[in-house]
């Protein structure tokens, strides 16, 4: 997130609690009235009103957030050690792999890149509750695809993974990287 974003959510973060210290004020108001033996409901109401929109703010933020995001993707950070526990569940109960049916793969490379792709799946390896290594593969869907995609995996990869193509699968081949991990904490 660049410093934009940053500045928007302290923006937004400002402007909420505006609102809660204006419905408190309100109903502290209300409270206040009714001591006095006079109607508060009107300004009750009102404080009611300014709270509710603090709250339907961030009930609506989190359910677009659970809408737009990607339960497909993998994402991982390979620069430090990652423990398996930290890792989506799944139903494999293969000791030392975790097979994903994931459509994309988001890896920020040893060395601080990132590599994303669309992928056909994702094994995760691993010992002793760490991840040793990612591989991940695709299926050319075209004619010449395998070649333009080992291109490119293998130019992104850098010397972070290796990248390997299997031109007997399906009909166009397929393509297959490894991205081995230092599971050292």
């Amino acid at each position: 997130m660049g410093a934009g974003g940053a500045v928007l959510i302290i923006v937004v973060a400002a402007v909420l609690l505006i609102f809660v210290a204006v419905a408190l004020v309100l109903l502290v108001a209300a409270a206040v009235v009714r001591t006095s033996g006079k109607n508060p409901r009107p300004l009750a109401w009102t404080g009611v009103g300014v709270l509710a929109i603090p709250v339907l703010f961030v009930a609506v933020l989190v359910v677009w957030g659970q809408l737009v995001r990607d339960p497909d993707t993998i994402e991982l950070d390979l620069r430090e050690p990652v423990q398996l526990s930290s890792l989506p569940e799944d139903n494999e109960d293969f000791p030392g792999m975790r097979d994903y049916d994931s459509e994309h793969i988001d890896l920020i490379l040893p060395g601080g890149e990132r590599f994303e792709a669309e992928v056909d799946g994702v094994l995760v390896w691993s010992d002793d509750g760490y991840v040793i290594g990612v591989t991940f593969d695709r299926r050319a869907r075209e004619e010449g695809e395998t070649e333009s995609l080992t291109r490119e995996w293998e130019r992104e990869l850098g010397g972070a993974g290796t990248v390997e193509v299997d031109a007997d699968y399906s009909d166009h081949g397929r393509v297959r990287a490894a991205v081995p991990v230092d599971p050292t904490p």
